[in-house]
């Protein structure tokens, strides 16, 4: 079973991706199938945001860090069901 700091060296995409299959899988209890598809949607706003230049550090650190955030969220919600 990977560790939460295994899965954070993975990219956020690929942890969204997992917890997509979580909220599909109905051997899950309907309470991690939610949090799973939580997830996933909060993820998907995330990136579905309109991407800022790079010139423009600010926003684009901003987005950087609340990715960084939702990833580590996730792992940790990941770790102990894969």
């Amino acid at each position: 079973m990977p560790s939460k700091q295994d899965l954070e060296r993975l990219d956020a995409v690929l942890l969204a991706v997992m917890c997509k299959k979580l909220a599909q899988d109905e051997s899950q209890s309907a309470d991690i199938r939610e949090t799973a598809r939580l997830f996933k949607e909060e993820w998907l706003q995330l990136v579905e945001r309109e991407t800022p230049q790079k010139q423009n550090g600010k926003q684009f650190g901003q987005i950087q860090a609340e990715v960084a955030v939702l990833k580590s969220r996730m792992a940790e919600f990941l770790a102990p069901l894969i």
